[in-house]
């Protein structure tokens, strides 16, 4: 889809500031008009430097990577022989460049050196410290996120001189696919009888932060017992794996389950719409899933169950009940979890995942059903028992 010239872009082009703070609503085109903006502030000016940030590798891969390719090409523009993979970097004829990147502490954000443009995608994400090492370093600074609470950008950057705040939501977005404006009106229809009701709960709350881009914070998330990991440990053992059904609108998920030090380590192997059985079979034989292992899958299910047993997977159906969620969510309260940096779909929703509440903003003792796709695998797991060992095997 060629660019768009958006409302959003409009405003963003119109900051000066040498520290642009841009807080938005979800699908308020944040990322999608800066990406273009840095490239044309590439086109205009020689051997440039661009570095482009988030909190990890994979973020950075499935974010403002996969934004910059596809405005690429569809624009005409992707040289190949420009792109260089192995440093994810992409250097223009005039030998300006952009490189994306992570920094997992100070010290590696000290040695990448200076630059001209800054850009931290989902700023909010990103520690303080590194960030300030990284700004420090850099002429011009950028700076996206969803305000789902205050942070430094707020605390720190606004309050500092030279910085300037832009705020945008959806209606900036002149650009906005007609199903995710739907979706969002949706959110706005529950956010509304919320509001109605004299409460101001979870989907009240979730309106203001990523339908009208104002600052909030998540209400009574579900799960605070785990935290992130760079890599898989040579020495962990593969105990488990879970997959939740999808098609249309939710994703098809596999979750690996590997245990590591007393601990469980999480890591998403799957997360896509649109699969068929057989789809699903082939995705997991292109993954190279360890099929020695039990998928513990949605019983909901039991055709899909059947018909991967018979195309080869080693499957079995949840235990599920009528508190089969609430026991699930308990038993995985009650561990300290480690989330592999690729999860990237897994940790938006643990980060999203929260208790649903009544008109006085009481907790009713259940999660919304939203933001459990990924989570739902995992819970499949600690519901049920595998009825065949796992063998000590490494990721493949």
């Amino acid at each position: 889809m060629p660019l768009s010239v958006t409302t959003s872009l409009k405003k963003m082009l119109k900051m000066k500031a040498r520290k642009k703070v841009i807080q938005g609503a979800t699908s308020s085109g944040k990322t999608y008009g800066i990406i273009p903006i840095l490239y044309d502030k590439c086109l205009a000016n020689d051997r440039i430097k661009v570095t482009v940030v988030a909190e990890t590798l994979p973020a950075v891969k499935e974010g403002a990577l996969e934004i910059f390719k596809n405005f690429m090409y569809d624009e005409f523009r992707w040289r190949d022989s420009c792109w260089n993979a192995s440093t994810l970097t992409y250097t223009l004829l005039n030998r300006s460049k952009i490189q994306f990147k992570s920094f997992d502490s100070v010290g590696k954000a000290k040695s990448g050196g200076k630059r001209d443009i800054l850009f931290i995608n989902e700023a909010n994400h990103v520690p303080y410290e590194i960030a300030d090492a990284l700004i420090i370093r850099s002429k011009e600074v950028w700076l996206d996120f969803n305000a789902d609470s205050e942070f430094w950008a707020h605390t720190q950057i606004l309050k500092s001189e030279n910085s300037e705040f832009l705020k945008l939501t959806y209606l900036d977005n002149e650009a906005i696919p007609t199903e995710t404006l739907e979706d969002l009106l949706e959110r706005k229809r529950k956010a509304d009888e919320e509001e109605r009701k004299g409460l101001k709960g979870y989907w009240w709350n979730w309106w203001q932060v990523y339908g009208l881009g104002e600052i909030g914070s998540i209400q009574g998330v579900v799960f605070n017992n785990w935290q992130t990991i760079e890599t898989l440990p040579k020495e962990a053992e593969l105990v488990g794996r879970g997959m939740d059904f999808g098609f249309t609108n939710d994703p098809t998920t596999i979750i690996d389950i590997y245990k590591y030090n007393q601990k469980y380590i999480l890591d998403e192997r799957l997360y896509k719409t649109g699969l068929t059985n057989s789809d699903i079979w082939n995705e997991f034989k292109r993954l190279q899933l360890d099929n020695s292992i039990v998928t513990i899958a949605d019983s909901a299910e039991p055709k899909s169950i059947t018909e991967l047993s018979r195309l080869g997977m080693k499957i079995q159906g949840a235990i599920k009940g009528a508190d089969s969620i609430k026991f699930g969510i308990q038993k995985m309260q009650q561990e300290n979890f480690l989330v592999t940096d690729r999860s990237v779909n897994l940790i938006k929703e643990l980060r999203m995942y929260s208790w649903a509440t009544d008109r006085e903003g009481n907790s009713l003792n259940k999660p919304i059903d939203d933001y459990n796709h990924t989570i739902d695998s995992v819970r499949y797991y600690f519901n049920s028992k595998p009825k065949a060992k796992a063998p000590r095997s490494r990721l493949i």
